[in-house]
């Protein structure tokens, strides 16, 4: 289910940065083939590093790494689109903001402490 819901974000985020329509309501058409097929492209590559990898579990675990790497930089950017961008009525307050302020740090702290030991495995 996630690897739906990865390549149909990423495909989405190409299309609108790019200006194309992107609908999954519509036939596809003139109009939106292109997000279609960005989606398309992005399972076919999927696959092919699922079936040409020799040790699945070495990948599971790369991806894994991956992730945790990968964290601190979007937790980074919904906290400063949480602080910036919502309305004032909007954002967190009080002991809530504290928790999760405080939280996504302790993630972020420990997904950079991930670093060098991700660089020394490989």
């Amino acid at each position: 289910m996630a690897a739906l819901v990865v390549s149909l974000a990423g495909s989405w985020g190409v299309a609108d940065v790019l200006g194309w329509r992107h609908s999954l309501n519509g036939r596809i058409d003139g109009g939106n083939w292109r997000f279609y097929a960005v989606y398309a492209v992005a399972h076919i590559v999927g696959a092919v590093l699922v079936l040409g990898a020799v040790d699945l579990v070495s990948l599971a675990v790369d991806v894994e790494v991956m992730n945790a790497l990968l964290l601190p930089i979007v937790l980074g950017f919904l906290l400063a689109l949480e602080a910036k961008a919502l309305p004032k009525e909007h954002r967190m307050r009080g002991a809530y903001r504290f928790t999760v302020w405080t939280l996504c740090r302790v993630v972020m702290a420990f997904g950079l402490a991930m670093v060098p030991f991700a660089i020394l495995a490989h």
